[in-house]
């Protein structure tokens, strides 16, 4: 009795619709939407494909678009939205059969998505499509459920590093424990952890004053000195120091003006008429020099 054989996975999958759902058409969609009837996917171009990603599992991709031009060929896969998942592109002249392409998701809603997909025999393609662009509609080319998975990504480990002192690796079911004047949160929206700083579980030192001197902005510290420490003096000849209620006034005697505004004005445009003086005294000692240096120039000519 001869020996049993399996015909290879991907070999089989060649002669059917898989990975894409065998219910559908695979019928692509001109630009305008219109049906092109009498143009079908070929089975033997897609072999295998698989798709992890971190959101729901529920997500519905396609093959929304077909690139075949010059023999460069480009896959574009998208959700049931029409948004975007990934690109993948090959060259035909250097393919081999049933080779797998790295996916890489694309866009915000996708940028960790990632997978592979694993294109077979293209030796017929050229008879079997001519080249251009396809396009696809969900209803015709859907992935098989079993395609699409979900990314079981774990942290290996967490360090804490406080100041370059850094401790052990941290294994297992590790907790965040919120300490004093730090509330911790979860966001399901987001799914992050919020670390918040609250001012009202002792985030600073309790104030040692009065209840009503508590409830204003004072100054606790200048210049990191406490403020009962702090005194300020005058040099007892020009800084004068002196304080009314809440105020401080510090006064320099040794340069107050000597003048009040209409003198200041006066002396103002004074300096002006001066500075004005001796712009033009300055262009005309130029144009002085410049005379007598061609005075002697010429009498210098005369004399040779």
């Amino acid at each position: 009795m001869s020996s049993s054989s399996n015909v290879e996975w991907l070999n089989a999958n060649a002669n059917r619709a898989y990975p894409i759902k065998e219910d559908m058409s695979r019928v692509p969609v001109d630009m305008a939407g219109n049906v092109l009837t009498g143009t079908v996917f070929p089975n033997y171009v897609l072999v295998d494909f698989v798709l992890t990603l971190a959101a729901a599992t529920n997500v519905r991709a396609y093959l929304s678009q077909f690139s075949y031009v010059g023999g460069l060929i480009t896959f574009g896969f998208s959700d049931e939205s029409g948004v975007q998942i990934a690109l993948v592109s090959l060259n035909t002249a250097t393919h081999v059969k049933n080779t797998a392409y790295l996916l890489a998701g694309s866009g915000d809603a996708y940028g960790d998505a990632l997978g592979r997909v694993v294109v077979g025999d293209l030796s017929s393609l050229a008879d079997d499509l001519p080249e251009g662009l396809y396009t696809f509609a969900l209803d015709s080319a859907e992935m098989e459920t079993r395609c699409i998975r979900p990314a079981l990504r774990g942290v290996r480990s967490l360090q804490l590093n406080n100041q370059g002192s850094e401790t052990d690796y941290l294994y297992g079911h590790i907790k965040l424990v919120s300490g004093n004047n730090i509330r911790t949160q979860y966001d399901p929206v987001t799914n992050a952890i919020r670390i918040d700083a609250v001012g009202d579980q002792k985030l600073t030192d309790d104030c040692d004053c009065d209840a009503a001197a508590a409830l204003t902005n004072v100054v606790r510290t200048i210049n990191g000195i406490p403020i009962e420490d702090v005194v300020i003096l005058g040099d007892g000849q020009c800084i004068e120091v002196t304080t009314n209620g809440d105020q401080i006034l510090i006064r320099d005697k040794c340069s107050e003006p000597c003048c009040d505004c209409p003198e200041l004005t006066l002396l103002t445009n004074s300096l002006k008429i001066l500075d004005g003086t001796v712009t033009n005294l300055e262009a005309y000692a130029q144009q002085l020099d410049e005379r007598i240096r061609a005075f002697v120039t010429n009498y210098i000519l005369t004399l040779i």
